[in-house]
């Protein structure tokens, strides 16, 4: 089959993080035998010229990258806030782009946007083009509120009237975006996982805990992570006479505040602030920790819960999408209400004490089960088939 992905974003080198795992899905039905492309491109308001001209691909450029191929391209938006006329100009570069790449590669069976704003609305216009269905993944809750606006509710109606599959990375996700989107859904969305990271595909798991418990978490520490309530839940355990420490795993302009706020509580001597930690070296911060925690406000299909999971680790996460999605109760983990303090404390406590309860193997297998590789592939599959 060939599969040419259209979304929002995506990595702007073959290094680059941001935008990684759409970079991984397409890799993925690569490794299946399948032909992949990629349409990568990006919009700057004429207010951030720096941008525009500090890009390389102000002219389309190709590339292979691991056996997708790959066209980038940096569009200046001319109008702020005029989003018709700026899409306009934007679908007809990307038409310009899949012609060029079609010339080359061949016409794609399927179009995959990914995020309705503004991959799904410019996919839309280039699948009445030519003729080519496809199918729209919306990654984004922040989507619905730009569905309310005008100027985008029309493109993005139509949009999602003409996708053949609505998909939403959580099954709470499921229905706001069928709210959302009233009649033009018709209750159409579904929910399909993510792909797990494919260097957790094949790893060992540690079968002996530390002898003293550590607790992890791994994040960019923006506010909504609640790095911060981890602290102040961690320090109520300490308080409490519990032997553990607290692994953090991951870099922002937040993390001197959260090494004064460890000081503060009088914990800093049993929690490690690792800095930022290279995307190859992951697995081995999960593999130091004997239970992962996310007590995060808001987390759609949550990756990391599932890289956690996939490492053995037992996880506490907070009632979210994705800990609604991840988390068995007793059997992968626990779940905590969004920002309690006490009960996130709690939980932890209870997850020294019934260590031994969770069977690493089994909540590895629970995650390959949901996200692994073949069966990421093969219900997307069925959907591009379908």
């Amino acid at each position: 089959m060939h599969i040419l992905f259209t979304p929002s974003w995506y990595p702007e080198t073959a290094e680059s993080f941001a935008g990684s795992f759409f970079r991984e899905q397409a890799e993925a039905f690569v490794q299946d035998g399948h032909q992949v492309g990629v349409l990568a491109l990006k919009t700057v308001p004429i207010y951030e010229p720096r941008k525009y001209f500090s890009s390389p691909y102000r002219s389309t450029q190709s590339a292979e990258e691991d056996g997708v191929r790959v066209l980038r391209r940096t569009r200046l938006s001319p109008v702020p806030k005029l989003h018709r006329v700026n899409n306009s100009l934007a679908i007809r570069d990307l038409t310009r782009m899949f012609r060029e790449y079609e010339s080359v590669h061949g016409t794609p069976d399927v179009l995959h946007a990914h995020s309705m704003f503004d991959g799904g609305i410019w996919t839309a216009a280039l699948s009445r083009a030519t003729g080519i269905p496809f199918v729209l993944t919306e990654h984004r809750p922040s989507s619905i509120g730009r569905t309310r606006v005008k100027g985008w509710r029309g493109p993005a109606m139509r949009a999602a009237t003409e996708a053949r599959a609505l998909i939403a990375v959580a099954k709470g996700f499921v229905p706001e975006l069928n709210a959302a989107y009233g009649d033009a859904a018709s209750g159409r969305w579904q929910y399909v996982p993510g792909l797990l990271s494919p260097q957790f595909e094949d790893i060992e798991i540690r079968r002996e805990g530390n002898e003293r418990f550590v607790f992890g978490h791994v994040s960019h520490l923006a506010p909504g992570k609640r790095v911060d309530l981890l602290l102040r839940s961690f320090a109520r355990m300490v308080r409490e006479g519990l032997s553990a420490d607290l692994r953090v795993v991951g870099g922002s302009e937040s993390l001197p505040d959260l090494r004064r706020l460890a000081a503060q509580l009088g914990i800093d001597q049993h929690v490690t602030f690792t800095g930022p930690v290279a995307r190859e070296r992951i697995v081995d911060e999960f593999q130091k920790m004997d239970a992962f925690v996310l007590p995060s406000v808001a987390e759609a299909f949550g990756t990391v819960l599932w890289e956690a999971m996939a490492c053995g680790l037992p996880v506490v996460s907070t009632r979210t999408w994705a800990g609604g999605n991840a988390v068995q109760e007793g059997i992968t983990g626990v779940t905590v209400p969004i920002d309690d303090e006490a009960a996130l404390a709690e939980a932890m406590e209870s997850m020294i004490s019934s260590r031994d309860l969770y069977d690493p193997a089994t909540i590895r297998e629970a995650c390959l089960a949901h996200c692994g590789h073949d069966e990421f592939t093969r219900q997307y599959l069925e959907l591009y088939r379908s």
